[in-house]
């Protein structure tokens, strides 16, 4: 003769059944959910870590020495920026020639790996590069 169980068969008689939240559930949840919070982490590395915030030329030093903030200090480097920057590219000179060194606008994103890398002008396309290495990767 079969002896059967009369104990309705539901999910919470088999929680029930098979323990309480206990330590081990605890690991399991947490390292589910890490995944989960890196893929987010991942996702919006791009908008932050590769911004590219307002830039121009930095000037020499020998017009102006530590030219290292965004905004004009006084009304005489404000001159100086419009008589030595070209209006027409953030890349040049008045004079026409390329730039090689900026000064980054650190106000809205702060400090960013396009700022770190020069990722700028003809160095742009290396930040897409990036891009498509990082999504391979991940």
């Amino acid at each position: 003769m079969e002896i059967i169980d009369t104990e309705e068969i539901s999910l919470e008689n088999v929680l029930r059944r098979c323990g309480d939240f206990g330590i081990y559930q605890w690991i399991h949840f947490v390292m589910l959910c890490i995944i989960n919070f890196s893929g987010g982490m991942t996702g919006f590395y791009y908008v932050f870590g590769l911004a590219e915030p307002e830039f121009r030329c930095r000037l020499p030093e020998d017009i102006w020495p530590n030219d290292n903030q965004y905004l004009f200090a006084n009304e005489t480097h404000q001159q100086l920026l419009q008589t030595y920057m070209s209006l027409s590219s953030k890349c040049e000179n008045i004079n026409g020639s390329k730039c090689t060194n900026f000064v980054f606008d650190q106000s809205v994103y702060g400090l960013t790996f396009t700022e770190e890398a020069s990722f700028v002008c003809d160095d742009a396309l290396k930040k897409t590069w990036l891009n498509t290495a990082h999504a391979i990767g991940t």
